[in-house]
């Protein structure tokens, strides 16, 4: 049970900035799309910097926090703002 738990959280946590991202970059907003990828990876390296430190954070959550919810968080938006990007060119090569 715990297994599709983990799985939903991490699959809802990759999804939602994909679509955010995608719709983001295919209307012409990339300077929120980067930033919302960068907070993205700042969150990540903080968690992964806690890890390893006394740093005030729990290692595991902090490892745990990082690989269930920021990474996949990570790799939806870098696919969506690509996915967004690719769509957008072809949006404008066609006018």
């Amino acid at each position: 049970m715990i297994q599709i738990l983990i799985f939903g959280v991490m699959l809802t946590c990759a999804v939602l900035p994909f679509l955010l991202l995608t719709r983001l970059m295919r209307t012409g907003q990339s300077g929120l799309a980067l930033t919302i990828s960068s907070v993205i990876g700042a969150t990540l390296v903080i968690f992964i910097y806690a890890s390893g430190r006394p740093f005030g954070i729990d290692p595991i959550f902090a490892m745990g926090a990082a690989m269930l919810v920021c990474v996949p968080a990570l790799l939806g938006s870098v696919s969506g703002a690509l996915l967004g990007w690719l769509l957008r060119r072809r949006d404008d090569s066609e006018i």
